[in-house]
């Protein structure tokens, strides 16, 4: 049985719940401008039949856009949302990144990986582009995703490439206008674990291993934009390393992948199991399972405790709006895959919030519709 989260520290900022279902577990988390909030949830750990993008309406999860194209159908896969993991908004839009793998189905399908941008006032879908063979492979999980409005026609989007069973991580860089992809820095240091990684995953002592996984394996997870969209960062949960590159670099499909890796920059070290978010001040903020707590690191590189909760067990999805932090609380750790055939996932699944207020913040919270 899992060791009890958290018994040891005490309890700093501790959260409010936003969100809880006994349905599935939840991943992405996202605001549009307005204050709507949007939520995923994945097929990839239990192929369940709920809606996989739902917004939060009161105390109710409502299909979005709507029950056809997130509940399991027999339509081509390429007209519904099979596995969605990562979501974020831009422009009125909801990009969601399908990674399109479903538990208890070997190996991904045509047409299950794609990206769907909804527009969020008519929940019409507007764009639809698909990764594909040979471009696309099983053992790439597409985990998160960024929109950059400032290069390219119609926009870039940024996906972190976290990688199933085996080494294979990166960056894929998509340019929205025409469909056209590019994968850099597969396989490299700074998108790879670090060998010999080790961590605490519900306070035990976990070594990173391909041969005998007991914690969640992969490559770069995290990935955000600064606020003038100049800099993408991104973190892997299996390195303490993060890093950064200019959009205007990363976004330019005539750059040499020489030109591409001299352009990264070394950010430096943090504890980062997943998801990562900014603020409009620059702000970055990082989930840490090994300590139940959430860190975040000002633009003048220094960090703080932002909480520390027993409930952060794995700080998934990361979203800022109006002074709170909203965090996802995955159970990826308790998958029977990592814990000899047990599965020692538990419901409720559910989303906390924690204030991170500044003097130009508000104090009261954002209402929830």
């Amino acid at each position: 049985m899992p060791v009890c989260a958290g018994k040891a520290l005490r309890d700093v900022n501790r959260g409010e719940v936003v969100v809880s279902t006994d349905s599935a577990e939840i991943s992405g988390v996202a605001f549009s401008h307005d204050g709507r909030l949007f939520l995923t949830l994945p097929r990839v750990g239990r192929n369940h039949a709920a809606a996989a993008v739902v917004e939060v309406v009161g105390t109710r999860l409502v299909a979005f856009p709507d029950r056809a194209t997130t509940e399991p159908s027999k339509r081509p896969l390429a007209d519904w949302i099979v596995s969605p993991l990562g979501i974020t908004v831009a422009c009125n839009t909801l990009w969601v990144l399908d990674e399109g793998k479903r538990a208890g189905i070997d190996g991904i399908p045509e047409g299950a990986a794609k990206i769907v941008g909804i527009d969020i006032p008519s929940r019409r879908i507007v764009r639809r582009i698909l990764f594909n063979r040979p471009f696309f492979r099983d053992t790439i999980q597409l985990n998160d995703l960024r929109f950059d409005p400032t290069h390219g026609a119609q926009g870039t989007l940024y996906i972190s490439n976290n990688g199933y069973a085996q080494p294979d991580q990166s960056i894929i860089v998509v340019d929205v206008a025409s469909g056209r992809m590019r994968e850099v820095f597969r396989d490299r240091p700074e998108t790879s674990p670090a060998p010999g990684f080790m961590t605490y995953v519900e306070g035990r002592p976990h070594a990173y291993s391909l041969e005998h996984p007991t914690m969640p394996q992969g490559g770069v997870n995290g990935i955000e934009l600064s606020p003038d969209m100049r800099t993408l960062y991104w973190t892997t949960p299996t390195n303490p390393d993060y890093y950064s590159i200019p959009t205007a670099v990363i976004s330019d499909f005539s750059k040499s992948d020489a030109q591409l890796v001299a352009a990264i920059h070394f950010e430096g070290q943090t504890a980062s199991n997943g998801g990562l978010a900014v603020d409009p001040g620059g702000t970055l903020y990082f989930g840490d399972a090994s300590r139940y707590s959430i860190l975040k690191r000002d633009p003048q590189g220094r960090f703080s405790l932002v909480a520390r909760d027993g409930r952060l067990v794995w700080p998934d999805g990361l979203a800022y709006r109006d002074g709170y932090l909203y965090v996802s609380i995955g159970q990826w750790q308790r998958m029977p895959g990592l814990n000899d055939g047990h599965d020692l996932r538990r419901p409720p699944y559910q989303v906390l919030r924690y204030r991170v207020r500044t003097s130009s913040t508000p104090g009261s919270p954002p209402p929830m519709r």
